[in-house]
């Protein structure tokens, strides 16, 4: 039967200012499944043997691309996408939706065998009209997950005119599988699909036609007339579209598949009857789509070797996780931190964009495609400069065949920040080490400095708390009095590093000192002053000694007499400072001594020393017996039971300790006893018959005897010690009394005389 053509009388004029049209491109030369990867797919589906009517590169006029800028009512409601077509595919762009369009695919495609599904669709409502025009697309796919799904409306210039009619131009999209590897149905894991039409009214198992989707009024009397979806149907107003009607963007049913097996996919349309009243499918641009994330990847930037590269402790990395559709309310997907050496808690954290701790779960709003935490890279004292960790972030693995995104990371501890501080100099720029110190009072002065880093990250800033230019790397400080500058260099990491500069009036200071002030004539001494880059000594009077080592910290000096020794150093500042010391040379002392008396005896053995030493500063004596004194005048008392002599030392010392030795000698004995009788008695028989003396030691003597005139009447000689009382040995003398004279000996050898008398007394028996 053939379809009516109706022309209108009376065209209705309408302005529709500002509404975007539908633009449709052809794509013959194209391979099919560029067309269906780059306008279809959505992801998470592997697509091959893709065909169009038969042809794995497009020849027909009957499927293009399109794009539309305005999807709101009363537009068609696809933004982008493929188009297929009962005829030309330009007849789905826009123009005047008011004509009838009933170009033709070209190739033709006319005919039952082109689609079998669609054929079965068509001969199983009873339909025996021609198929014209057919349209079909086949591909196989790999699902990476349990449910496929996609958007289209479903367009005709039949609405609204044969709604309810027997002429329904007829599509479907029809999937088929699982297939094994040998191609054939598997039943492993259920009953197959085979020839099912997916493309059904939501919430129903009924397919889109027209007489299921329109404007709610009934043209014919078909049995299978549904007036109840309007809903899901829009009637064209305006030139955005050349179609009279067609549906809203609809999904198709979500059918479950086994995750990476093959199935087959059949989208078909066609004009049945005979080529008038185009009827088109628009298929929404990446709609066919399983499951599938992605993550961003650091973008790179100019100057930037390596995006993927962060710094610890300055640094952190705005994480996204993508789906490739609006997520549900509260969607939660997880990111899998896998492999790499970089330990959470240690080298990074999650947290949220507002520094709240987070997990590895991101939370999706209703409606968003992406959902983003942020990693915070840690750093510690510990860590070694230079050192190098990994971070290796991979999206969630929703079946063994999921297409998973991952991002490597590399962490990395910055180098240790330091810095040196500069001063100018006019022999250039040297390292302050120290106080900068001022000789003399030359202030005020303009001092040049600079801070110099290495191991900053980024751009680096400088504070200075005084000068010219108290935020550059170079300043100029005018010092007019003492003062301390700090300055404060930072790094883009944030971390700081302060320092001070002191300046100041030159407090050098210097003494001399000597081993040792008072010296002996002859002396060597070793003077010393502080550290200082150089020296200068000098003497008055003139040592010829330290002049030889006049440049010295530490000369040694022999002087002659009392000296003044004068430093003068330059110290690192090329400050000068002098000192002096003062070395005395005290003259020898002569040791002499007074010892009274030098003989004694046992029984008055004391003995009266003294230093007789003219300026004796100290002394030492010596007695021979153990006894010693310090004491300038003094007793010493001896004790012994024989006759013993002494060697008395006295060691005297000037105020230099220098020491003169002067030596005596102490002899004590036993008492000089003399026994000489007054009267004697010759002849007698007892002890009194001889007259001389008697000595209490051994010694020579001469006892010689006067009488009254005068002449001597004895002498002892050899064995004649002692006086018999007789007159040259004959005749005793008379009675009488007669004079002596003793010459001994003493103890100390000295020759004494003694004289007296004796009564002669003769015996009267």
């Amino acid at each position: 039967m053939i379809k009516r053509l109706f022309v209108l009388g009376l065209f209705l004029v309408a302005s529709f200012a500002g509404f975007a049209q539908v633009s449709v491109t052809g794509v013959q030369g194209m391979r099919v499944d560029t067309l269906l990867n780059r306008y279809f797919a959505g992801g998470g589906v592997q697509i091959s043997n893709a065909k169009f009517n038969g042809q794995e590169v497009i020849n027909s006029n009957a499927v293009g691309v399109f794009t539309n800028g305005a999807i709101v009512s009363p537009n068609m409601p696809v933004a982008a996408g493929i188009v297929m077509v009962t005829g030309n595919c330009s007849d789905g762009g826009s123009g005047n939706y008011s004509s009838t369009e009933s170009s033709t695919a070209s190739p033709a495609s006319n005919g039952d065998g082109i689609s079998i599904a669609l054929t079965n669709t068509l001969r199983g409502q009873g339909n025996t009209q021609s198929m014209n025009d057919v349209a079909v697309l086949t591909f196989d796919f790999i699902p990476s997950g349990e449910e496929v799904s996609f958007k289209y409306s479903f367009a005709s210039e039949e609405y609204p005119n044969y709604v309810c009619s027997s002429f329904n131009d007829v599509f479907g999209f029809y999937i088929s599988g699982p297939y094994d590897e040998n191609g054939a149905l598997d039943a492993s894991e259920g009953v197959p699909y085979m020839y099912r039409n997916i493309a059904i009214i939501p919430g129903t198992t009924s397919p889109v036609t027209i007489n299921t989707v329109n404007n709610g009024v009934s043209a014919g009397g078909a049995s299978n007339c549904d007036l109840t979806n309007t809903q899901y149907f829009r009637m064209n107003a305006n030139n955005n579209c050349k179609m009279n009607g067609y549906t809203t963007e609809l999904e198709t049913e979500r059918v479950y598949v086994v995750p990476c097996k093959k199935y087959k996919l059949e989208l078909a349309i066609c004009d049945v009857g005979d080529g008038a009243f185009n009827s088109a499918v628009y298929l929404a641009a990446n709609s066919f789509r399983i499951d599938e994330f992605s993550l961003s990847h650091p973008e790179a930037a100019p100057g930037v070797e390596n995006p993927n590269r962060f710094t610890k402790g300055c640094s952190h990395y705005d994480l996204s996780m993508y789906i490739n559709r609006p997520a549900l309310a509260d969607e939660t997907h997880n990111l899998v931190f896998q492999g790499g050496d970089a330990v959470e808690g240690v080298d990074y954290e999650l947290t949220d964009l507002n520094g709240n701790p987070a997990g590895a779960t991101l939370t999706f709003n209703e409606g968003d495609t992406a959902a983003t935490l942020r990693i915070n890279f840690i750093a510690h004292d510990t860590d070694v400069p230079g050192a190098i960790k990994h971070l290796v972030i991979l999206t969630e693995e929703v079946t063994e065949c999921s297409n998973r995104d991952t991002l490597r990371l590399e962490i990395e501890t910055p180098p240790a920040f330091s810095y040196t501080l500069m001063r100018e100099q006019p022999d250039g720029w040297h390292e302050i080490t120290d106080d900068i110190v001022y000789c003399d009072d030359v202030l005020p002065v303009n001092e040049e400095l600079k801070i110099e880093a290495t191991g900053g990250i980024g751009d680096l800033t400088y504070t200075w708390s005084a000068g010219n230019e108290p935020t550059e790397q170079q300043n100029t400080i005018p010092v007019a009095n003492p003062m301390t500058v700090s300055v404060t260099i930072a790094d883009g990491c944030g971390r700081e590093l302060t320092d001070n500069i002191v300046f100041r009036i030159n407090a050098a200071t210097v003494d001399a000192t000597v081993d040792k002030e008072h010296i002996c004539v002859g002396e060597v001494v070793s003077l010393s002053t502080v550290d200082a880059v150089e020296y200068r000594w000098t003497s008055v009077p003139y040592d010829e000694m330290l002049a030889a080592n006049a440049n010295s910290q530490a000369p040694q000096a022999s002087p002659a007499t009392t000296t003044d020794y004068t430093v003068e150093i330059t110290d690192a500042n090329a400050c000068k400072a002098s000192a002096t010391v003062r070395v005395n040379v005290i003259p020898n002392v002569r040791a002499s001594m007074r010892l009274t008396p030098t003989r004694t005896t046992l029984v008055d053995p004391n003995v009266e020393f003294q230093d007789l030493t003219v300026n004796a500063y100290s002394r030492q004596w010596d007695f021979g017996d153990g006894q010693t004194s310090t004491s300038a005048h003094g007793v010493v008392s001896y004790s012994s039971e024989d006759t013993a002599t002494y060697q008395v030392r006295l060691i005297a010392f000037n105020q230099a300790n220098c020491p003169d030795t002067a030596y005596g000698e102490v002899k004590v004995m036993p008492e000089f006893t003399i026994w000489i009788p007054n009267s004697f008695t010759p002849g007698s028989e007892d002890a009194n018959s001889l007259f001389g003396p008697t000595f209490a030691y051994e010694t020579e003597y001469e006892l010689s005897i006067y009488s009254r005139n005068g002449n001597r009447i004895f002498v002892s000689e050899g064995d004649k010690k002692k006086w018999d009382g007789s007159i040259d040995g004959t005749d005793y003398a008379p009675e009488g009394v007669y004079v002596w004279v003793l010459m001994y000996r003493d103890g100390d050898g000295l020759l004494q005389r003694k004289t007296g008398t004796v009564n002669l007394m003769l015996n009267k028996r």
